[in-house]
């Protein structure tokens, strides 16, 4: 799924080549499953003529603000991505389906033809990705107001931290996820601020020293920076972290670190964690549980 950078990323995009220019047309999926408030032919009929003025984000959600007072809400989901005509790719890693070259790419959902010859596209071949209007300001809407804190554009102070962080009795893993907690933190940048941080990712949070969380949110910050910084382009990504050696899961060999240690995985909150146990030890209890089950 596309994280906090490769949404920042697509930002940018429509940033840099649409905002400003006048909407000249408008091709949208009757997909009810992607359009959340309204069929795709309706969505023609209202943005057409309007002008962009600002792309916007917060976590993973990401927004164009038109005339008239309308915003376009869209949040990728597992395979959703930005198109602009004549503009290169990115992906953070290979994905299982190819859009192609041809333009309108495959699995277009939604496209628009602006001023200037720009022509952009929403492609989404597995429809978990979301497209809506809202009437006002973007921050208003509840996807938007109910997210917590980004860490790129307003992570918190630090005694808000730990004392958010110590108020939670779940897998610190499971808090970096939930988006009402962390906005745009997904499955990968959580196990690399973990790995980074040397924190089992199903230690509870409530038990998190004060070290623990001083470096957890140092880590938070850094990484998403960094990410950001070089627009999700993942070959840019320092070689120490975690990211670049977790994929080989599930490939006939074991994942390691280069200097060896052992990469392993482990299930928390339904989601598949890297971690590595030479540096991330298990908190006590979850040691005596997998004791117990060892004995049995």
């Amino acid at each position: 799924m596309p994280e906090l950078p490769e949404v920042e990323r697509a930002r940018r995009l429509l940033q840099a080549r649409c905002v400003g220019k006048k909407i000249m047309k408008v091709i949208a999926a009757d997909d009810s499953i992607v359009f959340t408030n309204e069929r795709g032919s309706e969505l023609e009929t209202l943005l057409s003529g309007r002008k962009l003025l600002d792309a916007g984000r917060r976590g993973k959600q990401f927004w164009l603000t038109l005339s008239g007072g309308l915003c376009l809400l869209m949040h990728f989901g597992m395979t959703g991505e930005i198109h602009v005509q004549g503009e290169k790719q990115n992906h953070y890693r290979k994905i299982d389906v190819d859009v192609g070259t041809m333009w309108p790419p495959r699995f277009t959902k939604f496209e628009m033809e602006l001023t200037g010859k720009v022509r952009v596209a929403f492609t989404d071949p597995r429809r978990l990705g979301r497209i809506r209007t809202f009437a006002g300001d973007a921050a208003d809407c509840p996807t938007i107001s109910k997210l917590g804190f980004d860490p790129v554009l307003d992570p918190p102070e630090l005694s808000v931290f730990q004392e958010a962080v110590g108020k939670r009795r779940m897998p610190i893993k499971s808090l970096l996820l939930c988006q009402e907690f962390s906005a745009g933190v997904g499955n990968w940048i959580a196990d690399e601020v973990l790995y980074q941080s040397r924190i089992h990712p199903q230690q509870l949070a409530c038990t998190l020293n004060e070290l623990q969380t001083t470096a957890l949110l140092q880590q938070l910050k850094a990484i998403c920076n960094k990410a950001v910084e070089v627009n999700a382009e993942s070959k840019l990504f320092p070689e120490d972290w975690l990211f670049h050696y977790r994929w080989s899961k599930g490939k006939g060999r074991q994942p390691a670190m280069p200097s060896g240690l052992r990469i392993e995985f482990v299930t928390v909150g339904g989601r598949t964690s890297a971690f590595v146990p030479d540096l991330q030890p298990a908190p006590t209890a979850t040691k005596k549980r997998k004791a117990e089950k060892d004995d049995d």
